[in-house]
């Protein structure tokens, strides 16, 4: 079902239970958790509350409007990557069960070349969370530097790595013969109407919400992630830029068994895998996304999946309750704040919302 705007009501949401959401918000600009924030909460595919709070760019001043365009960060793990990855699977092009290095053969040889592409969905695949090399080289000096970073012996357990995801991305393309972007477009942003995001956003500046400032320099629509940037590629880890909006599509997506409002992303097979645990951990990894549980404070843990990005970005939903949650800040501008106060205003926003339920 396609997303549309209503009352509180409709949804089944209390409306004076569900500003003790924005308030928290509020509470966190005030705060400085971060200058400015865009939420949007929406149940039954009925969008409850939509809020832009506070400040989009800090200096000169100006508010934060409802239409800004975030760097999602690592957003783009579960809204690019993983869902290109499990439609490629389902089709029988790229399969789960499939070695890295069948499809990177430069990783031969390396424990990572013998994992599966599931392993890396899930952050089980043994690498570290990045790498300190010389992303700018050319591809395959980059990739000796890394395979040389990653080491002999694997990590234990789950351990969250942009690396898998790089690897993701590289994969598909290697299967395909396509550009991440272009499956990206194919995929995901075609037939779920995802007109504002992509990795290249283009059109009026005013939209382009700015993030760190790095040598005198404020990014606006330059990627913040260092290894995305001096690549100058669309990666697999981050990259995308999108508004609140498009990201609640794709959680309605989600919701809605992969099928989107012009065509079907995922079946719904795959988004099961989505919002099924795979690791054996306290917090379950699924295939793209975590189960949120203490994520943010761990005496209170709450019933949804979703994923979070370093700029300040986050979505979260509950299948269970037909419920999806947008977040989206700028943190990190114009320079990065520690994040215990945005964990701290984001499980107030959550429980505030889970607790207008009415039914």
């Amino acid at each position: 079902m396609s997303l549309r705007f209503g009352r509180p009501e409709e949804a089944g949401l209390d409306p004076e239970r569900l500003d003790q959401a924005r308030l928290a918000l509020v509470a966190g600009s005030e705060r400085d958790a971060f200058p400015g924030a865009v939420a949007l909460v929406a149940r039954r595919s009925v969008i409850a509350v939509a809020w832009a709070i506070g400040l989009r760019q800090v200096e000169p001043a100006k508010a934060m409007t409802m239409d800004a365009v975030f760097d999602l960060a690592s957003l783009t793990k579960a809204m690019c990557t993983a869902p290109v990855v499990l439609r490629l699977a389902a089709e029988g092009v790229l399969p789960l069960e499939t070695r890295v290095a069948a499809r990177l053969p430069w990783t031969e040889g390396s424990f990572v070349g013998e994992r599966s592409l599931q392993d890396l969905l899930t952050h089980q695949g043994g690498l570290p969370p990045s790498a300190d090399i010389g992303w700018a080289q050319a591809a395959p000096e980059r990739h000796r530097q890394l395979l040389q970073a990653i080491g002999e012996a694997p990590r234990d357990g789950v351990v969250y790595s942009d690396l898998g995801y790089y690897l993701l991305g590289l994969a598909a393309e290697a299967a395909t013969g396509e550009s991440l972007d272009g499956l990206f477009q194919r995929i995901v942003r075609e037939p779920l109407g995802l007109h504002g995001t992509r990795f290249w956003p283009v059109g009026d500046d005013v939209l382009l919400v700015p993030s760190e400032e790095r040598e005198g320099v404020t990014l606006r629509g330059i990627v913040h992630d260092g290894k995305a940037r001096l690549m100058g590629t669309p990666t697999g880890h981050a990259g995308l830029f999108a508004p609140a909006l498009d990201v609640a599509i794709y959680a309605q997506a989600l919701l809605d068994g992969g099928l989107g409002r012009l065509g079907r992303m995922l079946p719904q097979s795959s988004v099961e895998l989505m919002l099924t645990p795979h690791t054996a951990t306290v917090d379950p990894r699924s295939l793209g996304l975590f189960y949120w549980g203490g994520r943010d404070d761990p005496a209170c843990r709450l019933d949804l999946w979703g994923h979070t990005g370093f700029t300040g970005t986050s979505f979260a939903l509950s299948p269970k309750e037909e419920l999806l949650m947008v977040l989206l800040t700028n943190r990190v501008h114009p320079v990065r704040r520690p994040e215990t106060e945005l964990r701290q205003a984001r499980q107030r926003f959550h429980e505030a919302v889970l607790a207008s339920l009415c039914d």
